[in-house]
This record gives C-alpha cells, sequence and structure tokens, in this order.
C-alpha cells in the first residue's frame, strides 16, 4: 500500500513538473476607464503629464484615431463586449439619478459576449466593474466565471477587489490555465472628486472657483442650463476631471507591471467615451457624437512586446477590440462582429474603412462615421455637417455644403446605421420620482 501511496504522489508531482515546465497559456487583460477622454493623456498630446500610461504606450501599439460607438457607458460597453454598434445590439437607454439606476435596458443573452467566446476557447473569466450600468441583471456578467460590480465607486473598490483576486490568477497562470480579466474604473466621471498633491498644482485656486456650483450632480446641472450662465467654472472643473486622471494613472503604474505574466500578455487600455467641457456648448457626456465626447484612447500591447511603440493612425473603434482579442487567443469561435482584428493592421495588410458612432436618447439623436481624415456627422436625421479632423480637430468649420463628398458619405452613413437588432433588448426598471417623470415626459422620453 505504502509503495501505491508513493507512486502516486510520484505521479502528481510529475503532472505538477509537466504543467510548469511548457509554456503558460496567453493571459489577457482588458482595461477600461469610464469618461477618459483621448487628450486627457500626454501621450494623445495632454498638458498633464499621465506617466504610467506613457510608458505603456511606449510598450504597446497605440491606435491614434480611436471613435466610441457612442457617448455614453451603457451602448458603448454593450459594443465592447458584443463587438456590435449599438444600432445592432439596441442596448442604447438607460435612466440615472443621483448615482442610482432607476432603469436600463439589459443586453440580449442571444448575443455571444466577449467573455463567452473566451470561455469556449478554454480561458477562466474574471471582471470588476466601478460602474452599477454594468450589473448582472442588465446582462453584463455573462460568460464571466466571477464577476464584481461596484456601484458608481472610485478606483480604491476595483483595487480592493483586484488584490482579492491577483493571488488565484497568479497560480492559474503559473500552473497553465488561461485567464481572462476585464477591470473597468469608474474615475475620472463627473462630479470629479479633486486628487491631491495633483489638483493643487493644476489649479491652486480650485475650492473657491467651485464653491459657485449649487450641485455635485454636473449632469442635472448641464439639462438645467447652469453652464450657460456660470463658463468661468468650467476650466476648474476641467482641472479636477484632469486631476482624477493623473491620479488614476498613478494607480494603474502599480496595476500594469504586477498582473501575472504580464510580459507574454496581451493588455488592451481603452474607455467607454470622452467627455465635454463646454466645447459645443455642452458638459458631461451623452450630448452628441463630437471628438470630445467620442475620441477615445486604445492601446494594444502585444506578448513580449513586439511592435512596441507603434502608433497606427487608421480609425478603429471599441467593436474591434472582441475580433481582436479572439484571433490573437485562436478562439474557435468567433461570433459575428461589425468590428474587425486589428492584428493585420499591425502590419500594413488593412485596407480603407469607416468606423461608427451612434448615440439615441430624447435629447441627442445623432451618428457619425469617420473615415480619417472626414468626420460626417447626421443630426435628428436632417441636418449634415462634414469635419476634416487633421485641419479642424476641434469640429469647428462645417464643410459640409461645398465638399463634393459630403451627400454620398451621408447616405453611406444612414445604410450603415439602420437599426437592425436581432435580439432586442428588455428594460428592468425601479421606481421612478415623480418630479423626474415630469421631466422625462417633457423629453419625450415616457407618456
Amino acid at each position: 500500500m505504502k509503495k501505491i501511496v508513493l507512486l502516486v504522489v510520484a505521479l502528481a508531482v510529475c503532472v505538477g513538473c509537466a504543467k510548469l515546465s511548457g509554456p503558460p497559456p496567453m493571459p489577457v487583460y482588458l482595461i477600461a476607464v469610464d469618461t477618459l477622454r483621448a487628450d486627457a493623456l500626454s501621450c494623445y498630446g495632454g498638458k498633464h503629464p499621465t506617466p504610467a500610461l506613457d510608458r505603456f504606450a511606449q510598450q504597446a501599439v497605440l491606435f491614434e484615431h480611436c471613435l466610441a460607438p457612442s457617448s455614453w457607458t451603457v451602448p458603448s460597453m454593450a459594443s465592447l463586449m458584443t463587438g456590435l454598434y449599438p444600432f445592432h445590439h439596441g442596448t442604447t437607454k438607460a435612466l440615472q439619478e443621483y448615482g442610482r439606476v432607476l432603469s436600463q435596458q439589459t443586453l440580449n443573452n442571444g448575443y455571444t459576449t466577449l467573455a463567452e467566446a473566451m470561455k469556449e476557447a478554454g480561458y477562466r473569466t474574471y471582471g470588476i466593474s466601478a460602474n452599477g450600468h454594468l450589473a448582472e441583471k442588465y446582462g453584463f456578467a455573462q460568460g464571466f466565471d466571477e464577476y464584481v460590480v461596484h456601484e458608481f465607486t472610485p478606483r480604491q473598490a476595483v483595487a480592493g477587489s483586484w488584490a482579492g483576486l491577483l493571488p488565484r490568477l497568479t497560480g492559474e497562470q503559473r500552473f497553465g490555465q488561461a485567464v481572462f480579466a476585464f477591470l473597468f474604473f469608474f474615475d475620472p466621471h463627473h462630479p470629479y472628486m479633486p486628487q491631491q498633491p495633483y489638483i493643487d498644482a493644476y489649479d491652486p485656486d480650485w475650492r473657491k472657483q467651485l464653491e459657485v456650483l449649487p450641485s455635485h450632480d454636473l449632469g442635472n446641472l448641464q439639462r438645467d442650463g447652469f453652464f450657460e450662465k456660470h463658463k468661468a467654472v468650467v476650466p476648474h472643473l476641467r482641472a479636477a476631471y484632469d486631476s482624477e486622471v493623473t491620479a488614476l494613472d498613478a494607480y494603474l503604474g502599480e496595476l500594469l507591471p504586477t498582473l501575472p505574466g504580464y510580459h507574454d500578455a496581451l493588455v488592451i487600455v481603452t474607455a467607454d467615451h470622452g467627455e465635454s467641457f463646454d466645447e459645443h456648448g455642452v458638459m458631461v457626456h451623452g450630448n452628441n457624437v463630437y471628438e470630445p465626447e467620442t475620441h477615445i484612447p486604445l492601446m494594444i500591447k502585444l506578448p513580449q512586446g513586439r511592435l512596441a511603440g507603434t502608433r497606427i493612425a487608421a480609425p478603429v473603434s471599441l467593436v474591434d477590440v472582441m475580433p481582436t482579442i479572439l484571433a490573437a487567443v485562436k478562439s474557435p469561435k468567433r461570433p459575428k462582429s461589425d468590428g474587425v482584428s486589428l492584428l493585420p493592421l499591425l502590419v500594413g495588410q488593412a485596407g480603407e474603412r469607416a468606423v461608427y458612432s451612434a448615440i439615441d436618447l430624447p435629447w441627442a439623436r445623432q451618428r457619425a462615421m469617420l473615415r480619417w481624415p472626414f468626420k460626417t456627422v447626421l443630426i435628428d436625421e436632417k441636418t449634415v455637417q462634414l469635419f476634416d479632423l487633421s485641419q479642424d480637430p476641434t469640429e469647428g468649420k462645417d464643410l459640409a455644403a461645398a465638399h463634393p463628398q459630403a451627400k454620398a458619405w451621408a447616405e453611406q452613413l444612414r445604410a450603415a446605421t439602420n437599426n437592425e437588432v436581432r435580439f432586442p433588448p428588455r428594460v428592468i426598471s425601479g421606481e421612478i420620482p415623480d418630479h423626474l417623470k415630469k421631466k422625462l415626459r417633457e423629453l419625450g422620453y415616457v407618456h
């Protein structure tokens, strides 16, 4: 009996040695930041330093012109998780007040999500989100083995959950288990909590200047017209926002090197949408499809740092992330996608293409098409605008009346963005306060 026991132990040790001796599967880490406009990062031309993400950009491929599928969280993150544009997945509406989701469309489980496809490819899947819009009941947990949501909380909540998960991921990766982890940070979403020591450096007078705000709900202040009368406060809000970006950057500088198997991993850093600071006369996001709200960072670090430091000018979209990851892991399941794998683009094999963005809310019905450098914008199905972003990055000079291609591009935009939703979403609603029902009726949101 003793010999049999010793033989079993020896076999177990040998199996463990075999797992340790071969190269582990490529880990995949997808890190998304809420409300991060591209020009908030110094590697995208931002005026304040973000040294951690600058270092990451030097190890990665940086896409200079990534267009968010929408200018707010729910449709953009549904696009990230399905590879479909909002006009194809249909998850485009939610209602929130004072940090509480009152009503939201739910991502239909008829769609195959990125996490589900990664499970089929043999990966253990983990998700941590600091945004309540991505709660399990709204369909965003599909395919995750473990999924944690913190309701609209700063980076410390995600950091705590990640710290608890890290030892397990390290062990799984070491013993040959493929791992996929998705982290979604809520910073620097408004109300912009000024972060020291950065805020004092960016705006020494910030305390006095921000006293004018009657509320921290900047979305309601925007809708009530507050910023039209108090434009002087805008630069101070931008300084607070930038301080949050820099503070998150500092944390990412600690996080990124500790990702298990980082050197051999596929690591993606991106955002769901950007943020307006009185560009085009609006604040925060969910207003339009102009660059401040839709131009987002996208950086992809390949295993062993291949093609490190490469910058690509061709337009890309969040819908490209899912097919890129599945191509990189050689997934046997490649669901139908509006996006394409970006791997051929990295070696110059991709041709010209257009990418799209859309918002469909009572106060904002707009669509956009980016065929670099030209961006076509369609407002309420009637007004067509055309901008040359290479010459006019602030979208101040409308070329639609004079450019010979404007009409054809507008028709291409209309045709490409027709609502064709295969699996319609359902709606989960709580009790909506009377004052909000009145406001929604005025906007045409409810009847």
